[in-house]
């Protein structure tokens, strides 16, 4: 058993705009693995009437059936099982994890980093709203979270969100999350003579969409400067000033092209958009809730958690076209001293590291 690295758990397929753990993968660690970690890519799709009895027996094989939208049809995954020769195995999330307990031997350090802003069995509601499957990912969650020996949070008030699935037996290790440098040289001729602000994620109360709308429309009414645009999936929004573009696949030539952008959690994870932005020297207005603390008392965020959001976007002194040229160096100042690259890249060596030499 290979017991000098960590081996990361990557059953997911990987694109530049994926969100959640596929993103994370993404923007964080692919290029900047250092020596001491291992990412697992060796993932073959085939159909599964083709493969299914092939490798039905086949024990060095693991194997999921999954639906791909695109296909129309059932899949299954066949990924490398070498990872299992591994001691310390690396998961992002709790499903993927609960797939492979039972390959999984008393020997092996599991560590688990989840990366949702609630649970992930409530997360789940609030997009399906279906009951049984609550339940179900519920003990998928509780059994996952009960197997893993080290939990990872990038900082200790995230660890705040999941309190309810941590005991006295795990090891709590803390990644500030960094990813490697993004660049946009698009400006898209939106009207320069109105302050430009832009929404991007889930339509939902957790993301804090609908009070947005609410508050947005309130605001125009005393306030014409103000235009909104709005990226994500989700029921068409309509209203003066407010632009709907869907689903987008340049979402950091908007992040480039606008004044402000919004990240209002009612509760915060670390969302890789906020880095994004940051990195861009777009300034944010957000609450800075459980893992977003961090982001307190910063120059170029407008913190909304205890300032009334109407407040805010009603002071023409704070939002203004002025504040963007004026805080675009600092804001990327900050990516170049917390969020590059190289810098996760060492911290994660670190915690690795940790892990691999506690006994």
């Amino acid at each position: 058993m290979i017991k000098d690295k960590v081996i990361v758990f990557s059953n997911y397929h990987i694109q530049k705009n994926s969100g959640g753990p596929p993103g994370y993968i993404y923007k964080c660690i692919i290029d900047n693995l250092p020596s001491n970690v291992v990412l697992l890519q060796d993932v073959l799709v085939k159909n599964s009437r083709t493969l299914k009895t092939k490798f039905r027996n086949k024990i060095n094989y693991l194997t999921s059936l999954v639906y791909d939208n695109k296909r129309n049809n059932h899949v299954i995954k066949y990924i490398n099982a070498n990872c299992f020769n591994y001691k310390y195995i690396y998961f992002h999330d709790v499903f993927t994890l609960y797939k492979v307990l039972h390959l999984l031997s008393n020997k092996q350090v599991v560590i688990l980093q989840s990366h949702s802003p609630e649970l992930p069995s409530e997360e789940l509601y609030d997009i399906n709203k279906d009951l049984t499957q609550l339940k179900k990912n519920r003990q998928i969650e509780k059994k996952s979270f009960e197997r893993a020996n080290v939990l990872v949070f990038p900082n200790k008030e995230c660890k705040i969100l999941y309190n309810k699935l941590i005991n006295e037996n795990h090891n709590i290790k803390y990644l500030l999350t960094g990813i490697k440098e993004i660049k946009s040289k698009i400006n898209y001729p939106i009207s320069q003579d109105k302050i430009n602000l832009l929404f991007i994620g889930r339509r939902n109360d957790v993301k804090g969409f609908n009070s947005l709308i609410e508050v947005f429309k309130k605001v125009t009414k005393k306030r014409k400067d103000l235009r909104l645009f709005i990226a994500g999936g989700g029921e068409k929004i309509y209203g003066d000033n407010i632009y709907d573009l869907g689903m987008i696949t340049t979402a950091y030539d908007w992040i480039n092209s606008v004044d402000f952008v919004f990240s209002l959690n009612q509760q915060s994870y670390f969302d890789l958009n906020v880095i994004e932005t940051i990195c861009l020297g777009t300034p944010l207005i957000m609450t800075t809730t459980e893992g977003h603390e961090f982001f307190k008392n910063k120059d170029g965020i407008i913190d909304v958690t205890t300032n009334s959001l109407e407040d805010v976007l009603l002071s023409e002194k704070i939002i203004s076209k002025n504040y963007k040229k004026e805080h675009k160096l600092i804001l990327k100042a900050m990516y170049d001293e917390f969020f590059t690259g190289d810098k996760f890249k060492d911290r994660l060596e670190n915690v690795c590291m940790k892990v691999i030499n506690e006994k």
